[in-house]
């Protein structure tokens, strides 16, 4: 039989929207720019794969008969969302061509056979656990930053690194860590959940754009289901699944990078204040590298810029420090990205010399540190 149903707008149009991501990626394989439109006992079943991540949408529907199409995922959001219909109509015709009305407009729609969409993968309900949506859009907006660009860098660091531990005596907690070989920051926050039925035997490398489909799946809803097989990972919600292919390698001993680092004295500097001079720097600096100058004192610190084409800046504040000068160049926006996503109103920065990397913390950001390299200026 054809597909004939009605479906509610905004329902579809929300659901059309969050798969815009997966199939809007350029590619060789056509029928992948479609989503799979299929009907089910209690409503419609929308699918879309970029073959590295699935999604599964479930949305409530009037069935008058059962059937399936794959649909161009682009036009089709684009028609949904130009209407003010409350419903919208569709229905599959010959030569898989769809009807799809809304109020007194009608389109016609060119698609594709259901039989020729890829496989959607399968996945074991058993190692799921349940996590609040607060706790992984903390854990995520606080490292996605400083994940390295495709392209930029080893391959292994354009994705999150996921690691859960068990403290006895203070419970569980799940840690993520992202790098860019310049700079690499370290977020853990301690769960309600129990973390036991995870399966983390291996290292999990969630690729960026997995991320930030995890990060819009957390948006208005408590709470989401993870769990981590051999080579994907599974979040779900009620009535809807991801599934994302894991990244394979290893991550850098990120440990090491952090021990290194002498924690004995730390430069006190207000957040406010330096990352609103930092953007000022930045007017003034060289664009691929976003250089500023750290000129530190006995409780000042000179910020400066320049750009030989258009100028240089400074600015100079107060700090709590009482060591050896030091003379040192960072990327200012590498500082800027680290510490917008902080609360605390003092950064310690903990630096052991002109040429080590700088440390970032902060007494109110329990669980977060943020590792900047210096440059040579």
């Amino acid at each position: 039989m054809s597909l004939i149903a009605n479906v509610p707008r905004d329902a579809i149009l929300a659901a059309l929207a969050s798969l815009q991501n997966v199939t809007g990626k350029k590619g060789t394989i056509a029928i992948l720019a479609n989503i799979l439109v299929e009907s089910q006992d209690n409503g419609i079943r929308l699918t879309a794969t970029d073959l590295e991540i699935g999604i599964r949408i479930l949305l409530p529907a009037e069935i008058i008969a059962a059937g399936a199409i794959t649909l161009p995922s682009r036009k089709l959001f684009e028609m949904v969302r130009e209407t003010s219909a409350e419903q919208i109509h569709l229905e599959e015709t010959e030569n898989n061509w769809a009807k799809i009305t809304a109020a007194s407009t009608s389109y016609k729609l060119a698609g594709m056979p259901s039989e020729e969409y890829p496989a959607f993968p399968e996945h074991d309900k058993e190692n799921l656990v349940d996590l609040s949506c607060d706790e992984i859009k903390d854990l995520i907006d606080r490292t996605i930053f400083s994940v390295a660009q495709e392209g930029e860098s080893q391959f292994n660091l354009t994705g999150l690194l996921v690691e859960k531990d068990f403290v006895a005596g203070e419970g569980h907690f799940l840690r993520v860590v992202s790098s860019d070989g310049h700079r690499l920051t370290m977020m853990e926050k301690k769960v309600e959940s129990d973390l036991s039925p995870l399966k983390m035997d291996r290292t999990i490398l969630i690729p960026k754009k997995g991320v930030q489909e995890i990060r819009k799946f957390c948006d208005n809803k408590g709470s989401i289901s993870i769990g981590f097989e051999d080579k994907q990972a599974v979040v779900k919600t009620e009535g809807a699944i991801i599934i994302i292919r894991l990244m394979n390698g290893d991550f850098p001993d990120y440990k090491n990078i952090i021990q290194v680092i002498n924690k004995a004295r730390h430069i006190a500097i207000p957040r406010q204040p330096l990352m609103n001079s930092l953007k000022r720097m930045n007017l003034f600096t060289e664009d691929r590298y976003n250089a500023v100058q750290f000129l530190i004192s006995k409780n000042r610190l000179v910020l400066s810029s320049q750009n030989l084409d258009i100028g240089s800046a400074k600015d100079e504040m107060e700090i709590t420090y009482d060591d050896k000068d030091m003379n040192l160049g960072f990327n200012g926006k590498y500082f800027i990205e680290a510490t917008q996503v902080m609360t605390s109103d003092t950064v310690k920065a903990y630096i052991n010399s002109e040429e080590s990397p700088c440390l970032i913390q902060g007494d109110d950001d329990q669980g977060y540190l943020s590792v900047i390299m210096p440059m040579k200026i």
